[in-house]
Formats: structure tokens, C-alpha cells, sequence
């Protein structure tokens, strides 16, 4: 299969190309940063210009779409909202005038609100699955719920098959080391997140996965590791941390906030990696 992957250069799209290379598939990199290595076909483009994006994808069976600003820190509000829904607009846009029936959309955990949220508001129960509201508060946060509603609207509009995998926090081993291990020590600094992560190469398979589904029209996965990033139960982190949150029966001790389970139902996902295994060697 011929499949572009908007996005391609980044920390994320080098784990997705890498795994689609190496599953057979003719891959073009689409970005406006040239990749570290260069493994597949590079096309600079600007996910802002319809046209760009049109001439990019001519030839494409799939496109996997994960080119965005993937924070509302280092830009002002505006530009990333309008970068970020321009960029799926654009992309959804030319699949649809191309004939491309099949579209993997990088959204994110943060269609809930978090973790940039301006005001804080706990989950309505944990797990969280793919049934709690929505209340997204920030420019990233919304470019992603709306990117979804985007999403629904072409499949609505055309035989497209559009599925937006839900990402929490994504990590390497070296990343995570680095960034997320330190929080062992101060829970409060993970709260925000729900203490939730995925490994880069799960989200490769997330993708490669979706990308295979028997699916029609538009579906949104939840995709996390199956634990907390936390050496703390998640029951005492809830408790702490988000006082009146109902926890569901059942739980483990060290499970994940937010539930892949549909996911693993549908797409057949269950995470490779955790953290646990970055300590074994």
C-alpha cells in the first residue's frame, strides 16, 4: 500500500514510517522538517496550502496524518488552533478530492480537557473510556476535538474511513527517564496527564493496525500502555488527586486512567511496552 505520513520527521512519524517500511509498505514522508533518516521518499509541504497538501497525496491509497503543533506552549493560542485544524482540514480535504479511502488522525487524549486546561475539572469515572464527555478548554485541546468533528463530517460526505486514535503522552525509553520517572517522587506533576503514556512504537501499531481494520465511517480509540507512568496505586493517585471520581470495580492496582479496551476489542491493539521494561538491561 501507498500511504503519506503527514508528520513523518517527527518523534512520533519516525516510529510510524519505520514501521510501516518495515511491514512492506510504500511510504512518503510529508513535513516541513527533513528527517534524521532519511528511510522513505521526502516531500516538504505546507500542511497550510491545499495545494501543497493535493500534490503531496496524488498517488496515495491511505494517509496517516500526525503533522500538528503538538502543544499550546511555544506558540500564541491562534496559530495553534489555526495550524492544527487547518492542517486536518487540508489533509481530509485532499484525501477526499483524491479518492483516498482510508485516514488515520493523530487526536489525543486532550479531546477531555487535559492536561492544559485553564481551570481545573476531574474525570466523571476512571477508566476512561471512549463514552466520557468532552470538555476541552485550550487551542490544542479544541483543534482536536474539532478535528475529529472534521473527521465525521467527511466520512459523512464521501466513502471515506476516517480513525482517530486518541493518544496520551507519547515516550521513548530516553524520554521517559527523563521526563517522566522524576514524577515517582511528586504525583502532582503527573496529575495533569492522568498519569498516562504510550510508547512510540505502540502508537506505530495503533496506526499499522488501523490502517488494516474492517471499519466503516469514523471511529475514535483511546490508545494507552495499560499502566499508570506511577510506582503509586491509581486508586490513592484518584483519591488524592481527583476527590469524587468514581472508580469503577475491578481496577488493578496500577492501572491506566484512561482504558484502551475498545481499541484491543476493534483494532485487536494491546501495548507492547511499558515502562517497566526500560529498567530491565
Amino acid at each position: 500500500m501507498k500511504i503519506v505520513v503527514t508528520g513523518g520527521s517527527g518523534l512520533t512519524g519516525r516510529h510510524v514510517v519505520e514501521d510501516l517500511v518495515a511491514q512492506g509498505h510504500e511510504v512518503i514522508n510529508a513535513d516541513h522538517t527533513p528527517p534524521q533518516k532519511a528511510l522513505t521518499p521526502y516531500r516538504l509541504v505546507n500542511m497550510e496550502d491545499l495545494g501543497q497538501v493535493v500534490g503531496c497525496f496524488q498517488g496515495a491509497e491511505a494517509v496517516v496524518h500526525l503533522a500538528a503543533i503538538p502543544r499550546p506552549v511555544f506558540h500564541t493560542n491562534d496559530v495553534v488552533f489555526r495550524t492544527n485544524i487547518m492542517a486536518t482540514y487540508n489533509a481530509l480535504e485532499a484525501a477526499a478530492t483524491l479518492g483516498i479511502k482510508r485516514f488515520i488522525y493523530a487526536s489525543s487524549v486532550s479531546v477531555l480537557g487535559y492536561p492544559f486546561y485553564y481551570r481545573y475539572f476531574a474525570p466523571q469515572y476512571i477508566p476512561i473510556d471512549e463514552n466520557h464527555p468532552s470538555q476541552p478548554q485550550d487551542p490544542y485541546a479544541l483543534s482536536k476535538y474539532l478535528g475529529e468533528e472534521i473527521a465525521k463530517a467527511f466520512t459523512r460526505r464521501c466513502d471515506m474511513t476516517v480513525v482517530s486514535l486518541r493518544l496520551v503522552w507519547i515516550h521513548t525509553p530516553e524520554s521517559f527517564k527523563e521526563q517522566l520517572s522524576p514524577m515517582w517522587d511528586d504525583p502532582s506533576a503527573g496529575a495533569s496527564n492522568l498519569w498516562s503514556y504510550i510508547d512510540g512504537r505502540d502508537v506505530a501499531q495503533a496506526c499499522r493496525l488501523s490502517l488494516q481494520a474492517d471499519l466503516k465511517g469514523h471511529h475514535a480509540y483511546f490508545i494507552a500502555a495499560p499502566n499508570t507512568f506511577m510506582k503509586t496505586p491509581t486508586a490513592d493517585l484518584v483519591k488524592k488527586f481527583y476527590p469524587g471520581t468514581e472508580l469503577q470495580p475491578g481496577m488493578k492496582d496500577y492501572q491506566a486512567v484512561v482504558s484502551s479496551a475498545r481499541a484491543e476489542k476493534e483494532l485487536g491493539f494491546r501495548a507492547q511496552y511499558t515502562w517497566e521494561m526500560y529498567y530491565q538491561n
